[in-house]
């Protein structure tokens, strides 16, 4: 069965999926936002549709915190952010009457903290930090950096790289088995600068650039999704991401069954079994067709020896990685820094920190630190209270006075979310290559979510629910040919 193409999703999609004859039965792995849109639509084409969820709630990696905060705050924990591209989000947004407002990403005060001393991303002010700049860099700023090293190899892989139905053409094929450190220092970048355009890469940063694939990442950067794009229309869910999966629930309310975590998947040329664990007992269910939307980091918790997969299917379910992520969130009696909507990255081992509620009435404040990589790694192996002790040490180094204003806190460690296990996929070099065996269908077993989409970037809402269409023209034409 040949796989549709990019476009070919989109207009099937965008014309209501016009004469999609679903199974008579589909078990869905996962009410993530891709489980959840693919229960939706077969749901409503009376396809008797069964949803396990290994968790307590629905949204996956969308996920909103809001205890122990005071004052109605809440703040993000996973996905947060809409450009106007989001094709797929916006649509079930509209359908679902999930209300947005501007993203916390757009017109932030952005600013640098290094060597103890604040700047800002300016060509003056960068060339006056004293960091480790090549001459040639000093009068560039971080803006000039990304032209140079970023956007004008984009712009040399066009249109190539941003075509809609791409492919990795021989123009594109070389950057996919270089990193994007590589890309970066062949084109004649300082480390210094590479650590000052890193926080801009929003998928690939925490020292992983030197594993990332350069071909993965150019496609992001060149697209309208990339942060160097942001504008007014940048939109995030009002309330919460959460209320995108809850609406989704809402729909489907009784055919979603929580606290099932599934252990084992088969299939013959029949039918298809799922085992699942439902109060202390397993339980065996049968359906014509399966979709598996478990993200490949923790799938190594389902039984899939009887399934009849593929070498090449178990092969890549090892092989992908995901980004390791820590994210902290400290409440503040009120804000106490002077930026507007800021916006830090640090050299400190915390990184990043936020105000993660600026459009939120105040006074409290939530500010969020975010640690990826080999430092999320290690901050993730300290219990909690050192781990928040940790950070809030780190913060007041560099605003005096956070333990001062400091109320509670919380953190998030995604490598240790039961089910997740991971943040966001991390395309490493060669990921290219991958991509169309984790997409691809394994007899009546069918595979969604971010990692499983066509861009090769994941921690998207929209590449989720793009994999959702996938699978259900996949469902469609599978039912056709039978």
């Amino acid at each position: 069965m040949r796989e549709a193409t990019q476009t070919e999703v989109r207009r099937a999609f965008d014309s209501g999926l016009p004469g999609l004859r679903p199974p008579r039965s589909v078990i869905v792995v996962g009410a993530g936002l891709a489980g959840l849109a693919v229960a939706h639509e077969l749901a409503a084409r009376d396809c008797e549709v069964t949803v396990l969820e290994a968790s307590d709630r629905a949204g996956g990696r969308a996920y909103t915190l809001r205890e122990p905060f005071a004052d109605g705050l809440h703040a993000e924990a996973g996905a947060m952010t809409l450009t106007p591209h989001c094709h797929y989000a916006m649509h079930y947004l509209r359908e679902l009457g999930v209300e947005t407002e501007t993203a916390d990403l757009f017109d932030t005060t952005f600013s640098y903290f290094a060597r103890g001393r604040f700047f800002t991303p300016d060509p003056e002010s960068v060339a006056e930090a004293g960091l480790g700049l090549h001459p040639h860099e000093k009068d560039l700023g971080v803006g000039g950096m990304i032209e140079r090293y970023v956007s004008a190899v984009a712009d040399g892989l066009q249109p190539d790289l941003n075509a809609p139905d791409w492919a990795v053409t021989q123009r594109l094929a070389p950057y996919d088995h270089l990193s994007v450190h590589e890309v970066l220092t062949e084109r004649g970048a300082s480390q210094a600068a590479i650590d000052l355009m890193e926080p801009l890469f929003l998928e690939m940063r925490g020292g992983d650039l030197k594993t990332a694939s350069a071909l993965s990442w150019l496609r992001h950067e060149a697209s309208p999704h990339s942060l160097g794009n942001a504008d007014p229309r940048w939109a995030k869910v009002k309330h919460g991401t959460d209320r995108f999966p809850q609406a989704f629930a809402e729909r489907l309310k009784s055919r979603i069954h929580y606290r099932r975590p599934v252990v084992r998947v088969e299939q013959d040329a029949e039918r298809a079994r799922v085992t699942v664990l439902a109060h202390g007992r397993m339980q065996t269910l049968e359906a014509e067709r399966v979709v598996v939307t478990v993200p490949f980091s923790a799938i190594r918790h389902i039984d899939f020896t009887d399934a009849g997969l593929t070498d090449a299917k178990h092969d890549v379910m090892r092989r992908v990685k995901y980004s390791s992520v820590v994210r902290v969130y400290l409440q503040m009696r009120r804000q106490f820094w002077p930026q507007r909507n800021a916006s830090f990255s640090t050299d400190l081992p915390i990184r990043w920190i936020r105000d993660a509620t600026p459009r939120l009435p105040g006074p409290r404040k939530i500010l969020e630190c975010l640690m990826t990589g080999w430092r999320a790694r290690a901050v993730s192996v300290m219990t909690e209270e050192e781990r928040l002790d940790f950070v809030l040490d780190e913060v007041e180094r560099m605003l005096p006075g956070a333990r001062e204003h400091y109320e509670t806190s919380t953190s998030v460690c995604w490598d240790q979310r039961p089910y997740a296990e991971g943040a966001y996929i991390l395309p490493e070099r060669g990921h290219s290559a991958l991509m169309p065996v984790i997409r691809r269908p394994e007899g009546r077993i069918h595979f969604a979510g971010d990692h499983a989409g066509f861009e090769p970037n994941g921690g998207s809402m929209t590449f989720a629910l793009e994999s959702a269409a996938r699978t259900l023209v996949e469902l469609g034409a599978a039912a056709d040919a039978s």
